[in-house]
């Protein structure tokens, strides 16, 4: 760690130690933490809120009509009436599983899935990590992001019936009250206590103009703020490498100094988050827009975040640089080559189960839909950049583009020709990401550090890893995440180098665990041979380094080349070393692919009316290939039973086998 981090941690940790004796002193009193103070609401003070406001969402009645129209046209309006009359009735759907009735009082320290009651404790007082098994803080932190109050906004700009805004004021009413002083574990956790900050905010853009919105509830969104603020100020953390969490509670506490109506303290606030920005898109996305934390599942997330930052930045006058926006430009391009359809309807479509899963977005306008996420976000780049590319003929998802940029963008976009679909093989080298592409056949392959620079998690040991869909139907793929807390062994199991399509070397971890999120060191550092891809195969080979330090050093080779003419793909999987070890390799089914031995080291897989055939060449005799049972988590909380190919292979090195799959 470097003396400024070092000089920021220690700064960091004292200011956290005198917050937490001022949050005791308030406990012990029985009263609130005190807040900075802000002047009493006035029509003309509305008035200034709406001019610096973070999200020009408040629209004329003009405007407003054309919002309607826009969302009408869209099939939109049914949805978000829908969404906001679920929230009405304290109903929530939790990872896309279904609804969930919360009863006539929601408790905001509860897991909702498993039926547990969290402590409510002191933030400080509450360890995340040592709940039963079955129990996921997730669950409530999903609960506590508020993006239900995007939806409430949504609708009372779609009807102007006040329920609306007033369900808006009861929740947050009633969620600060039940976490008054920073109790319960809602407030475990920066990050989310920043999302929900967000959302806070965004929400209450719909409703100023709302005639609920009076002096007292002004004031009281005032303190509910000031308390996100505080606490963000005095918890976020410095580590000697920063991810997306560092960012997003800086972009949380710039969000609320457009909004605080204490001119010093939002200034403070202002000066304190906007020096950050421009180096951590530096740090944590590759020149290519890969994310440094080499989790695909999170890219969509990282990306918004990036984009809300330079919004709010340049709605203050502070222009990004052109670095910045390049790089913004390739992540929205990463994005892009991402995305595959892996259904029969041409509307959905999917992107690889790499990394730690995703949850939901910052700001919600498509709940429970990941691919309506990643559609919004790419019309949003697709208009920002003029860049057609990142228009196809289904990513017609406006709702995110027209709350940000307004109905004028929402046009432009639709006037826009839809560009080429990334339909030929790509590599973004500087992250490596690649993608074999040809005669309906999409690979995804991960040639990279295990994530964060050697810091781990959200990245798995998955390097060399693969996906495979042919005929819009996934054959291998990576098995996922299910849950970051609910069952400890399971999310390790999932993050560990035997949970994805590569190898391993004498039953050894790629880099050892620390913890449900870390690793001790990644020694990795994969290097490629050869990229090559022309209309006829794309040839890639690549080697790391994880295993020089068992006692015999052995490297590993992994090559790729894909004969388009004659749909086969083959896998060379090479090792170099000097005694005898055993090879691991395992290849994780889609959880409807149907497979079936044909002689002793060929398999034939089918799903749907999608078939393959696998074969494993080896001249070695002590070469062994099963079928065994596996899982498979396509989303959080997600967990379906699955089938694995498990190769052995235990032979004095150097040594190889070949992995043949034949299209058909």
């Amino acid at each position: 760690m470097s003396l400024i981090n070092k000089f920021l941690a220690f700064n960091a940790s004292t200011k956290k130690k005198i917050f937490r004796r001022e949050v005791e002193k308030a406990i012990s009193e029985g009263k609130q933490i005190k807040l900075p103070p802000v002047s009493s609401y006035s029509l003309q003070q509305r008035e200034l809120v709406k001019n610096s406001f973070p999200f020009h969402i408040f629209v004329s009645d003009s405007k407003s009509m054309s919002i309607k129209k826009i969302l009408e046209e869209a099939e939109e309006s049914g949805k978000i009436l829908n969404e906001a009359q679920s929230i009405l009735n304290n109903s929530f759907n939790f990872f896309a599983l279904g609804e969930k009735e919360l009863g006539n009082k929601i408790n905001w320290n509860f897991d909702y899935l498993s039926s547990f009651c969290f402590p409510d404790k002191p933030y400080w007082d509450i360890n995340v990590q040592e709940f039963p098994k079955g129990v996921d803080v997730q669950t409530a932190w999903e609960l506590g992001r508020m993006h239900q109050l995007t939806q409430l906004g949504m609708a009372y700009l779609l009807t102007n019936d006040e329920k609306y805004p007033e369900k808006y004021f009861s929740l947050l009413d009633d969620f600060a009250s039940a976490t008054s002083n920073f109790s319960g574990v809602q407030w475990t956790n920066p990050s989310e206590a920043a999302i929900r900050l967000m959302n806070i905010i965004f929400g209450l853009g719909f409703l100023l103009d709302s005639q609920t919105l009076n002096e007292q509830r002004f004031l009281r969104m005032q303190g509910i703020v000031m308390l996100h603020t505080i606490y963000l100020e005095h918890t976020i953390e410095h580590p000697a490498v920063r991810d997306h969490r560092y960012v997003l509670v800086h972009l949380a506490l710039l969000s609320a100094s457009m909004f605080i109506q204490n001119k010093a303290y939002a200034e403070r606030l202002f000066h304190f988050s906007t020096s950050h920005f421009e180096a951590e898109i530096r740090k944590q996305v590759y020149e290519d827009g890969v994310s440094f934390g080499q989790s695909v599942q999170l890219h969509p997330f990282n990306t918004e975040l990036f984009l809300l930052a330079k919004i709010l930045l340049e709605r203050t006058g502070k222009i990004v640089s052109d670095e910045y926006n390049r790089r913004l430009h390739e992540m929205f391009g990463a994005l892009g080559l991402y995305v595959r359809n892996t259904s029969q309807n041409d509307s959905d479509f999917s992107i690889p189960n790499i990394g730690d899963a995703f949850t939901s977005p910052i700001i919600d306008f498509t709940p429970n839909s990941q691919s309506s996420y990643t559609k919004s976000l790419l019309a949003v780049g697709a208009y920002l950049f003029n860049d057609d590319k990142l228009k196809s003929e289904t990513s017609q998802e406006i709702k995110y583009l027209l709350f940000l940029f307004g109905v004028d963008a929402v046009k432009t976009f639709q006037t826009m020709k839809s560009g080429s679909e990334y339909s030929s093989s790509f590599g973004l080298t500087k992250g490596g990401h690649y993608f074999l592409r040809a005669n309906q056949t999409e690979m995804f392959i991960r040639v990279a550090e295990i994530g964060k620079f050697g810091s781990g998690s959200p990245g798995h040991n998955d390097t060399f890893t693969f996906e495979l869909a042919y005929k819009n139907k996934l054959f291998f793929v990576d098995p996922g995440t299910y849950s970051f807390y609910a069952d400890k062994d399971l999310r390790n199991k999932l993050r560990s180098v035997f949970s994805h399509n590569t190898f391993s070397i004498d039953n050894t971890q790629l880099a050892e665990f620390n913890g449900l999120f870390d690793i001790k060191a990644d020694l990795t550092k994969p290097k490629i041979i050869e990229w090559q891809s022309d209309n006829d195969e794309d040839r890639l080979v690549a080697q790391h380094f994880a295993y020089v330090r068992l006692a015999d050093p052995v490297i590993c080779k992994r090559g790729f080349y894909f004969q388009k003419e004659k749909m086969k793909i083959k896998i060379k999987d090479e090792f170099l070393g000097g005694t005898k070890h055993k090879i691991v390799s395992h290849l994780h089914l889609h959880h409807e692919v149907e497979i079936e031995k044909i002689t002793t080291n060929k398999y034939s897989l089918k799903h749907g009316d999608a078939k393959l055939t696998l074969t494993f060449h080896s001249s070695s005799e002590n070469f062994e290939t099963y079928v065994q049972d596996s899982v498979y988590s396509p989303s959080y909380k997600v967990l379906h039973t699955a089938k694995k190919i498990h190769t052995v292979l235990y032979e004095t090195l150097p040594t190889f086998y070949i992995i043949e799959i034949d299209l058909l």
